[in-house]
């Protein structure tokens, strides 16, 4: 049996993510290929897109609840590949189902999703695009 793809947010920490894992450069170039990775949504790791405990020394403050999640795609199989591609200067793009959880238990499974790493989006671990106004630059 396959291992499930699940990303869950870590209150007043980063990403959490297990399944089959393939981590892709903003060129699409294979980074880490894994089953557990923590990636930073504070923004300021010197080693993004993982993490490295800046948001610790940086106070970033997040209590890991859904504000306005995407709907459930409920009928998906959250197994197999889950590619997460980091785009330059913007969110973490994941494709292949994943069950994303918050803190309090709440599940969503998405095909696909746009999850923030800048820590300003109204709306984490989901992107809203906050990442260009306020002028986010990341590799």
């Amino acid at each position: 049996m396959s291992q499930e793809n699940k990303i869950t947010s870590i209150v007043d920490g980063p990403l959490h993510v297990t399944g089959q894992i393939e981590l892709l450069d903003s060129n699409g170039e294979l980074l880490h290929k894994t089953e557990e990775l923590y990636l930073c949504r504070c923004g300021n790791s010197k080693n993004k897109p993982y993490c490295d405990g800046q948001h610790e020394a940086t106070g970033f403050r997040d209590d890991g609840k859904f504000v306005n999640p995407p709907a459930s795609q409920d009928d998906l199989d959250n197994t197999g590949v889950l590619e997460i591609k980091v785009q330059a200067n913007g969110p973490l793009i994941f494709r292949g189902a994943a069950c994303i959880e918050d803190t309090k238990g709440k599940k969503i499974v998405r095909k696909v999703a746009g999850l923030c790493r800048c820590q300003h989006s109204n709306n984490r671990p989901f992107c809203d695009g906050t990442h260009a106004k306020i002028g986010f630059a990341a590799k």
